[in-house]
């Protein structure tokens, strides 16, 4: 019964610092042709969740891009919020353009 409680909790305070599943922003295609991809998930306030967002995200662009991908930007906007309020969730954003595939000779 001590260890069904203790796993409970375990449970209970991961699911708590994971944030959302991965949203997608259409990609862009740039004038040279190169197609750049928009990945984003939310985090929480916790130490563990921003690592969470990390790993989700690279999942996330190594799907999109089977032959690996470059981070061209990340960025985490700041919430300004009124002083006592509980910290929020957050957001992580990428933007990965594919490698190129080499091709065989």
């Amino acid at each position: 019964m001590r260890s069904f409680v203790i796993i409970s909790l375990v449970v209970l305070a991961l699911t708590g610092c994971a944030g959302k599943q991965v949203q997608e922003v259409p990609s862009t295609t740039l004038p040279d042709g190169t197609k750049h991809y928009f990945i984003k998930t939310n985090f929480k306030p916790c130490p563990s969740s921003r690592d969470w967002a990390t790993t989700t995200l690279t999942r996330r662009a190594n799907e999109i891009c089977k032959a690996g991908f470059v981070l061209v930007n990340e960025q985490t906007p700041i919430v300004l919020q009124p002083p006592g309020t509980p910290p929020a969730e957050r957001e992580l954003q990428w933007e990965v353009k594919c490698k190129n595939v080499p091709v065989p000779k």
